[in-house]
């Protein structure tokens, strides 16, 4: 992208803003990771990542420390079009697993996911292992996967281009 994602401008506010508005919508408690930074001026605590070039597990892992509720549900900044039903739903799925994890098209979705507070020190040790992606986390500890029909929820803002077309999608 050329800059970074959590300060693009989205319907006039930081797309980390708009994202955790969304987000806010169905969570009790909304937590930011974002990396060693902290971004100014937020509504939200700002947790730093477990490690340094840890990469999104390492911003789910220190959540998992954190929080103080027995799931937690994990968006990335970059993902405008969350899915606070879809968030609903695999919390209503979740029966005590390390997580639930949606699917589309074989391709797990682990940005989008539902994690199990319960599972900090399992994904804690995978962690200090060396697993660095949140996908082969959960799936290595069991997390239910569930296939789903393709959305805009899986929509990622990584070019210019992806921005262009969310800026001008109809209201």
């Amino acid at each position: 992208m050329g800059e970074d994602k959590a300060l693009l401008d989205v319907d006039g506010r930081v797309l980390v803003v708009y994202v955790a508005e969304r987000l806010a919508s169905v969570c009790e408690t909304v937590l930011i990771a974002p990396g060693t930074r902290q971004l100014h001026e937020l509504s939200w605590r700002q947790i730093d990542d477990v490690a340094t070039q840890a990469g999104p597990l390492g911003g789910i892992l220190a959540a998992l420390a954190v929080a103080d509720t027995p799931l937690v549900a994990v968006a990335a900044v970059d993902m405008p079009d969350l899915s606070p039903q879809l968030y609903r739903h695999l919390a209503d799925t979740w029966n005590g697993e390390a997580g639930v994890l949606p699917v589309v098209d074989g391709q797990p979705q682990p940005l989008h996911a539902i994690y199990a507070t319960a599972a900090l020190r399992e994904v804690a040790a995978l962690f200090d292992a060396g697993e660095r992606s949140p996908a082969r986390a959960l799936t290595r500890l069991g997390a239910l996967e569930i296939e789903l029909p393709a959305g805009a929820w899986i929509f990622s803002l990584n070019t210019p281009d992806d921005l262009r077309r969310f800026r001008s999608r109809p209201s």
